[in-house]
């Protein structure tokens, strides 16, 4: 008996059975729910539990897969239903314990287990163990498939699907024909946000709850034969966003019957990111290139223009012209707007030297505070500063660097209503040797399918906005050799200025 119990779940049981007395050919040990529960989960052969009437009360997740079955198919259900050559369950299981010499375990005994919608059922060996004496009315019983298992004997091709889904770093969803997730990797449980013992044999319905049908990654027509092929996809999950690429196809067994499906995909966020920077990266230059042959000839009958307005002005004053008066205050404002765009337009043509130095962040951040928390003031929004304590000193142009938060901070704020808050964190990344700067506004957020479009020039949502001011935030950051990210959820946007550090 000792050994069929090693062999279900290794040393675990015989340990126990060992610590309480029940000794190897003694029949009537005892184990709790508890613990037959442990052997259920431990165990990589396919187990189930059963009554003295044949009625299933627990089967362990090996199974579930070997079968393709959903638990609530098996659970409260006859054997007979999955073993149909049993007429009579008690007299099989006493026709077994008959049969059998008290140790080892008959190696001859074998059953047919008919699979879900799929041709040939299994044919294995087996063997039973009784796992309770106390009255014949509550016996259980315990069978294991000893030829139905995710160990042991793998061959070749399971070892590596196992470790696949284990290790490889891809994002691999495996559906059933009942649309039930059958089986899940760690990366997609990563990039999606899930908890994978909380979605396992759920339906998609349920693992997708909450996301609108068009936008769940897993389709029910994929049961129906629609495929894809390097599908660009979007994703959100804490605050991360994911630009992923996804391949789907159906499953079918050795008769072309259909089985269920899957769903492969890859992140490419990197990707895509370094893409859109080269596209935006062109279209600056190409801006800044304009700017420069222009500016100079832009600016030269700017400032005659001005300067005479500045002399009408001052006649039309002395003379109380007062709507003559205004006409050239509008004129003297529009006249400055013009000039700040040359401005920014030279800022593009070519980046200003950078000088680089060691900087503390927080100093340097604590420097433009003041600013931040005036601006604030003046509509109504708090400001939360958090930091973790001492940071990494990093290497970059201080009051390139100042002009960035400050930019990004002003947005913030004005993007907010009264009552707003305006939450700024320094942090730590120690894995990817960065320090962090993250600026979150309590904002309406920005529409998902306006987010991909905010850095390129020329975008503004502000009235009397240029579309300017985060291009040149993303290309002052890059230049300082960071990155610079947003993420928005409907509710508050968050910019995340990261600059790497080093520790020699």
């Amino acid at each position: 008996m000792k050994f069929i119990i090693e062999f279900i779940c290794g040393r675990y049981v015989s340990m126990h059975m060992e610590m309480n007395g029940m000794e190897q050919g003694n029949p009537k040990y005892l184990l709790t729910m508890g613990e037959v529960d442990l052997i259920m989960q431990k165990n990589r052969s396919c187990v189930i539990l059963i009554d003295k009437d044949g009625t299933i009360q627990l089967c362990n997740q090996t199974f579930i897969l070997s079968t393709g079955y959903a638990m609530e198919d098996v659970v409260h259900k006859s054997i007979k239903q999955f073993m149909p050559q049993i007429n009579d369950v008690q007299l099989w299981i006493s026709e077994y314990f008959e049969s059998i010499p008290i140790n080892p375990p008959h190696p001859e005994n074998s059953v047919v287990v008919k699979k879900l919608n799929s041709k040939p059922s299994i044919y294995t060996k087996f063997s039973i163990e009784k796992l309770h004496h106390s009255s014949d009315e509550n016996q259980l019983y315990m069978l294991i498939f000893h030829d139905i298992n995710l160990s042991g004997g793998l061959n070749l091709f399971q070892r590596f699907s196992d470790s696949f889904m284990r290790d490889v770093n891809l994002g691999v969803i495996l559906i059933n024909t009942e649309f039930r997730l059958i089986d899940i990797s760690d990366m997609a449980c990563q990039v999606l946000g899930f908890v994978r013992d909380e979605v396992m044999n759920k339906p998609m319905d349920i693992v997708f709850k909450g996301v609108p049908i068009d936008h769940q990654l897993v389709q029910r027509t994929i049961l129906h034969g629609h495929t894809v092929r390097n599908h660009a996809f979007s994703w959100t999950s804490n605050d991360n966003r994911y630009e992923l690429l996804m391949d789907s196809n159906l499953l079918k067994d050795e008769t072309g019957t259909i089985v269920g499906g899957y769903v492969i995909f890859k992140d490419v966020s990197n990707l895509r990111s370094l893409e859109e920077q080269v596209q935006r990266s062109d279209r600056l230059s190409m801006i800044g290139q304009i700017a420069a042959g222009t500016a100079h000839e832009i600016r030269n009958p700017l400032t005659s223009i001005k300067g005479f307005l500045q002399v009408l002005k001052k006649t039309f004053k002395i003379k109380g012209m007062d709507k003559e008066f205004g006409y050239t205050e509008i004129m003297l404002t529009e006249i400055d707007r013009i000039n700040q765009l040359v401005s920014e337009f030279l800022l593009l043509s070519k980046p200003k030297n950078v000088i680089f130095e060691l900087m503390d962040i927080s100093k340097v951040f604590r420097e433009i505070l003041p600013i931040i928390h005036n601006e604030a003031i003046l509509h109504g929004v708090v400001v939360e500063y958090i930091t973790e304590g001492t940071l990494p000193n990093v290497l970059g142009d201080r009051e390139l660097f100042k002009q960035v938060c400050l930019n990004i901070s002003k947005n913030g704020i004005e993007a907010m209503t009264e009552g707003g808050i305006l939450t700024i964190v320094e942090r730590v990344d120690m894995e990817e040797k960065k320090v962090n700067i993250d600026i979150h506004d309590s904002g309406p957020g920005i529409p998902s399918f306006l987010i991909d479009k905010i850095f390129d020039p020329f975008f503004t949502t502000k009235e009397n906005g240029t579309g300017l001011g985060l291009s040149i935030c993303q290309r002052i950051v890059l230049d300082l050799g960071g990155t610079i990210r947003v993420s928005s959820k409907g509710f508050g946007t968050t910019f995340t200025i990261s600059i790497p550090f080093s520790e020699s």
